[in-house]
Protein backbone atom coordinates (compact mmCIF):
# COMPACT_ATOMS: atom_id res chain seq x y z
CA UNK A 1 0.00 0.00 0.00
CA UNK A 2 1.30 3.82 -0.84
CA UNK A 3 1.68 6.11 1.60
CA UNK A 4 0.91 9.54 0.46
CA UNK A 5 3.17 12.58 2.43
CA UNK A 6 2.12 16.26 2.41
CA UNK A 7 -1.47 15.74 1.23
CA UNK A 8 -2.84 14.28 -1.77
CA UNK A 9 -0.25 16.18 -4.38
CA UNK A 10 2.21 14.88 -2.04
CA UNK A 11 5.02 12.65 -2.57
CA UNK A 12 4.46 8.64 -1.66
CA UNK A 13 6.20 5.77 -0.74
CA UNK A 14 5.17 1.80 -1.18
CA UNK A 15 3.56 0.36 -4.35
CA UNK A 16 0.86 1.89 -5.80
CA UNK A 17 -0.86 -0.13 -8.86
CA UNK A 18 1.96 -0.37 -11.54
CA UNK A 19 4.12 2.61 -9.48
CA UNK A 20 6.80 2.46 -6.75
CA UNK A 21 7.15 5.49 -4.78
CA UNK A 22 10.47 6.07 -3.03
CA UNK A 23 12.24 9.11 -0.85
CA UNK A 24 16.04 10.09 -1.19
CA UNK A 25 16.76 12.42 1.09
CA UNK A 26 14.35 14.88 1.15
CA UNK A 27 13.08 13.94 -2.40
CA UNK A 28 10.36 11.57 -3.67
CA UNK A 29 10.78 9.82 -6.72
CA UNK A 30 8.57 7.70 -9.10
CA UNK A 31 9.46 4.58 -10.95
CA UNK A 32 7.50 1.65 -12.94
CA UNK A 33 7.34 -1.67 -11.42
CA UNK A 34 9.53 -3.94 -13.25
CA UNK A 35 7.59 -6.14 -15.71
CA UNK A 36 8.33 -10.10 -15.23
CA UNK A 37 10.18 -11.18 -18.72
CA UNK A 38 8.45 -13.95 -20.44
CA UNK A 39 10.23 -16.20 -22.97
CA UNK A 40 8.74 -17.86 -25.95
CA UNK A 41 9.44 -21.51 -26.71
CA UNK A 42 11.97 -20.62 -29.42
CA UNK A 43 13.99 -18.40 -26.72
CA UNK A 44 13.56 -21.24 -24.22
CA UNK A 45 15.35 -23.69 -26.65
CA UNK A 46 18.12 -21.54 -27.70
CA UNK A 47 19.35 -20.67 -24.21
CA UNK A 48 19.55 -24.39 -23.50
CA UNK A 49 21.64 -24.81 -27.09
CA UNK A 50 23.30 -22.34 -26.01
CA UNK A 51 24.00 -23.93 -22.20
CA UNK A 52 24.90 -27.05 -23.79
CA UNK A 53 27.68 -25.48 -26.11
CA UNK A 54 29.30 -23.31 -22.92
CA UNK A 55 29.53 -26.28 -20.88
CA UNK A 56 30.63 -28.67 -23.55
CA UNK A 57 33.51 -25.71 -24.66
CA UNK A 58 34.23 -24.69 -20.73
CA UNK A 59 37.06 -27.18 -19.69
CA UNK A 60 38.82 -26.09 -23.27
CA UNK A 61 39.18 -22.72 -23.29
CA UNK A 62 43.14 -22.79 -23.71
CA UNK A 63 43.26 -25.39 -26.27
CA UNK A 64 40.43 -23.25 -28.53
CA UNK A 65 42.24 -19.92 -27.92
CA UNK A 66 45.31 -21.80 -29.86
CA UNK A 67 43.32 -23.76 -31.77
CA UNK A 68 41.06 -21.19 -33.45
CA UNK A 69 43.49 -18.32 -33.01
CA UNK A 70 42.64 -16.10 -36.29
CA UNK A 71 40.21 -18.75 -37.74
CA UNK A 72 36.27 -18.17 -38.04
CA UNK A 73 35.56 -14.88 -37.13
CA UNK A 74 37.69 -11.68 -37.54
CA UNK A 75 38.86 -12.48 -33.73
CA UNK A 76 39.12 -16.02 -33.73
CA UNK A 77 40.49 -17.40 -29.79
CA UNK A 78 37.48 -19.20 -27.90
CA UNK A 79 34.59 -16.72 -29.09
CA UNK A 80 35.22 -18.16 -32.90
CA UNK A 81 34.82 -21.85 -31.28
CA UNK A 82 31.89 -21.17 -29.65
CA UNK A 83 30.11 -19.51 -32.76
CA UNK A 84 31.66 -22.40 -34.86
CA UNK A 85 30.54 -25.43 -32.33
CA UNK A 86 26.77 -23.30 -32.34
CA UNK A 87 26.55 -22.95 -36.06
CA UNK A 88 28.03 -26.18 -37.66
CA UNK A 89 28.81 -28.49 -34.96
CA UNK A 90 25.49 -28.60 -32.88
CA UNK A 91 22.62 -30.32 -34.71
CA UNK A 92 19.15 -31.33 -34.00
CA UNK A 93 17.73 -34.47 -35.26
CA UNK A 94 14.45 -36.14 -33.59
CA UNK A 95 15.74 -36.73 -30.06
CA UNK A 96 16.68 -33.80 -29.84
CA UNK A 97 19.83 -31.21 -29.93
CA UNK A 98 22.98 -32.46 -29.45
CA UNK A 99 27.23 -31.80 -30.57
CA UNK A 100 28.02 -33.79 -33.52
CA UNK A 101 31.50 -34.94 -32.62
CA UNK A 102 32.46 -35.77 -36.26
CA UNK A 103 31.47 -32.37 -36.66
CA UNK A 104 33.32 -30.56 -33.93
CA UNK A 105 36.41 -28.80 -34.18
CA UNK A 106 39.51 -27.87 -32.22
CA UNK A 107 41.24 -25.96 -34.70
CA UNK A 108 41.10 -24.44 -37.98
CA UNK A 109 43.71 -23.14 -40.39
CA UNK A 110 45.80 -23.81 -43.65
CA UNK A 111 48.58 -25.74 -42.10
CA UNK A 112 48.53 -29.62 -43.90
CA UNK A 113 46.29 -32.12 -41.81
CA UNK A 114 48.05 -35.28 -40.70
CA UNK A 115 48.23 -37.98 -43.09
CA UNK A 116 46.78 -41.41 -42.06
CA UNK A 117 46.55 -40.88 -38.20
CA UNK A 118 45.11 -43.47 -36.01
CA UNK A 119 44.18 -44.28 -32.54
CA UNK A 120 44.71 -47.14 -30.64
CA UNK A 121 44.13 -48.28 -26.90
CA UNK A 122 47.33 -50.28 -26.30
CA UNK A 123 46.56 -50.63 -22.37
CA UNK A 124 43.58 -49.88 -20.35
CA UNK A 125 45.02 -46.67 -19.57
CA UNK A 126 47.35 -45.80 -22.31
CA UNK A 127 46.73 -44.58 -26.09
CA UNK A 128 49.04 -44.15 -29.06
CA UNK A 129 48.64 -41.61 -31.83
CA UNK A 130 50.10 -42.00 -34.72
CA UNK A 131 50.73 -40.62 -38.18
CA UNK A 132 52.55 -40.77 -41.20
CA UNK A 133 55.47 -38.62 -41.30
CA UNK A 134 56.92 -40.32 -44.29
CA UNK A 135 58.98 -37.47 -47.09
CA UNK A 136 57.81 -34.38 -44.84
CA UNK A 137 57.95 -30.99 -46.44
CA UNK A 138 61.12 -29.13 -44.37
CA UNK A 139 58.82 -26.17 -43.48
CA UNK A 140 56.27 -28.22 -41.47
CA UNK A 141 58.55 -31.05 -39.84
CA UNK A 142 58.88 -28.61 -36.77
CA UNK A 143 54.80 -28.48 -36.07
CA UNK A 144 53.74 -29.44 -33.02
CA UNK A 145 50.69 -31.96 -32.20
CA UNK A 146 47.56 -30.47 -30.50
CA UNK A 147 45.58 -33.26 -29.10
CA UNK A 148 42.65 -33.63 -27.34
CA UNK A 149 40.59 -36.40 -25.30
CA UNK A 150 37.30 -35.46 -24.23
CA UNK A 151 34.94 -37.38 -22.16
CA UNK A 152 31.81 -35.80 -24.17
CA UNK A 153 28.92 -36.98 -21.17
CA UNK A 154 31.11 -35.88 -17.90
CA UNK A 155 32.71 -32.92 -19.69
CA UNK A 156 36.52 -34.07 -18.78
CA UNK A 157 39.25 -34.00 -20.70
CA UNK A 158 43.18 -33.84 -21.35
CA UNK A 159 44.64 -32.10 -23.41
CA UNK A 160 48.00 -31.00 -25.50
CA UNK A 161 48.62 -27.44 -27.10
CA UNK A 162 52.44 -26.80 -26.82
CA UNK A 163 53.97 -29.78 -25.40
CA UNK A 164 52.88 -32.44 -28.57
CA UNK A 165 54.87 -34.11 -30.32
CA UNK A 166 56.89 -32.34 -33.65
CA UNK A 167 54.95 -33.34 -36.93
CA UNK A 168 58.42 -35.16 -37.95
CA UNK A 169 58.03 -37.73 -35.25
CA UNK A 170 54.60 -39.70 -36.14
CA UNK A 171 53.76 -40.86 -32.94
CA UNK A 172 52.10 -40.18 -29.01
CA UNK A 173 51.97 -42.29 -26.56
CA UNK A 174 49.72 -40.83 -23.79
CA UNK A 175 48.86 -42.06 -20.36
CA UNK A 176 45.41 -42.30 -19.61
CA UNK A 177 43.77 -40.13 -16.34
CA UNK A 178 41.96 -43.00 -13.83
CA UNK A 179 38.99 -40.91 -14.07
CA UNK A 180 38.14 -42.10 -17.67
CA UNK A 181 38.03 -45.42 -16.76
CA UNK A 182 34.83 -46.98 -17.87
CA UNK A 183 33.96 -43.83 -20.45
CA UNK A 184 33.95 -43.81 -24.59
CA UNK A 185 36.27 -40.70 -25.23
CA UNK A 186 36.42 -38.22 -28.36
CA UNK A 187 40.01 -38.14 -29.98
CA UNK A 188 41.00 -35.24 -31.53
CA UNK A 189 43.68 -33.90 -33.00
CA UNK A 190 45.56 -30.67 -35.09
CA UNK A 191 48.85 -29.16 -35.67
CA UNK A 192 50.47 -25.64 -34.49
CA UNK A 193 53.29 -24.06 -35.62
CA UNK A 194 56.16 -23.66 -34.65
CA UNK A 195 55.96 -19.72 -34.45
CA UNK A 196 52.32 -20.15 -33.45
CA UNK A 197 51.53 -18.23 -36.43
CA UNK A 198 48.93 -20.97 -38.28
CA UNK A 199 47.25 -24.09 -37.48
CA UNK A 200 45.61 -26.99 -39.34
CA UNK A 201 42.01 -28.15 -39.57
CA UNK A 202 41.81 -30.56 -36.66
CA UNK A 203 40.70 -33.92 -37.47
CA UNK A 204 38.53 -36.37 -35.44
CA UNK A 205 40.07 -40.06 -34.74
CA UNK A 206 37.04 -41.75 -33.49
CA UNK A 207 35.16 -42.61 -30.35
CA UNK A 208 37.59 -45.07 -27.94
CA UNK A 209 35.78 -47.33 -25.32
CA UNK A 210 37.94 -47.56 -22.05
CA UNK A 211 37.74 -51.10 -20.24
CA UNK A 212 35.97 -49.53 -16.47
Amino acid sequence: MARIKNGILGAFSGKAGAVVGYMIGDEAYMRGLPRKKTYTDAERLNQKKFKLVQDYLEDLKDLLKVGFKNYYTKTGGFRAAVAYTRKVALVSDDAGFYIDPALFRISGGDLPVAVDPSVTLVEPLQMRIDWNAAELPYEIKSDQLMLLIYDPVAYKSKSLIFDGPFRREGTLTVELPAYFKGTELDVYIGFVAADRSRQSDSQYLGRVSVPG
